[in-house]
């Protein structure tokens, strides 16, 4: 899988450029901040509201074993994967190959 997501409490630091280009647009008016790299969306005909849902909750409860929790989230931060994401992968491919 090569989807790349981070929980809000596992994000690198920011560099110190990229504090200070945060920095600057917070003290910019929206009509003062370049877009010009980036694309206008002006046909929204293919758009579903609502289409885009949270994959942090989730109605259902899993129970997974504190020690194999464990070693998912000590091998997330031994290779800077996402825990969640590496138990949902070892899941789909042990039942693709069962």
């Amino acid at each position: 899988m090569s989807k790349v997501s981070y929980h809000i409490d596992e994000l690198p630091p920011l560099t110190a450029k990229q504090q200070s280009d945060l920095e600057l647009l917070a003290t910019l008016s929206d009509d003062h901040i370049d877009l010009s790299d980036i694309l206008e969306v002006t046909d929204w005909s293919g758009a579903i509201r609502g289409s885009i849902k949270s994959q942090a909750l989730s109605t259902e409860t899993s129970v997974i074993s504190p020690s194999i929790l464990a070693k998912f989230k000590d091998r997330a931060k031994q290779t800077g994967g996402n825990y969640l994401d590496m138990i949902n992968d070892a899941l789909e491919e042990y039942l693709s190959d069962h």
